[in-house]
């Protein structure tokens, strides 16, 4: 998304608004902080908020919601911050949780870190081997594991608990995943 970083909260603005219900349109951008006069870094990692909302947050949501009805399912939340200098340290990132799956860094984790990455890659190994590394998640039981220093546990899988945006749920509610995906899909492709 590099190149689209130049003017990108005009061409955002206006990509939305063409894409969705004026009302939806104007309820995103407001709850991201994004108007056509935001400065383009400011806005630039605004975009990429909403992006990783659509491309992350919202799938693993429509998964369960699928999926549950025929085989168990067991979500979680990685939100534990990059501390690798870049532009992203200090946030929860993407593939970010394959390090310490891996367990390819601990050596420059902290202890806190070092047991962390070991809890979350013996739970994966156990479902992987077939056992309920936690609680379910249910439709009717919302439920993940958050894996964070200092605020892991399982959790009630609704935004507030877990450290997402709830604007994502209630403009699905509205138009669907599928809608603001498109919209965010259209954007990337102008």
């Amino acid at each position: 998304m590099g190149g689209k970083k130049s003017g990108i909260a005009q061409a955002f603005a206006n990509s939305i608004s063409s894409s969705l219900p004026e009302a939806v349109a104007s309820r995103l951008l407001a709850s991201y902080g994004i108007a056509p006069s935001t400065e383009d870094d400011e806005a630039f990692e605004k975009v990429l908020q909403f992006g990783g909302d659509m491309s992350f947050y919202a799938p693993t949501l429509a998964f369960a919601q699928s999926l549950e009805k025929s085989m168990p399912v067991y979500m979680y939340r990685f939100n534990e911050s990059n501390d690798w200098p870049g532009p992203w340290q200090g946030r929860s990132t993407h593939i970010h949780d394959l390090t310490y799956l891996l367990q390819n860094f601990n050596e420059h984790l902290s202890d806190e870190q070092s047991r962390l990455a070991e809890e979350f890659a013996a739970d994966v190994i156990a479902f992987a081997n077939g056992q309920a590394p936690w609680q379910r998640w249910t439709r009717d039981q919302k439920t993940a594991k958050v894996f964070e220093v200092g605020g892991k546990g399982v959790k009630e899988d609704v935004p507030e608990k877990i450290a997402r945006r709830s604007i994502v749920l209630e403009l699905a509610d509205e138009v669907g995943f599928d809608a603001l995906k498109g919209a965010f899909v259209r954007f990337m492709l102008s």
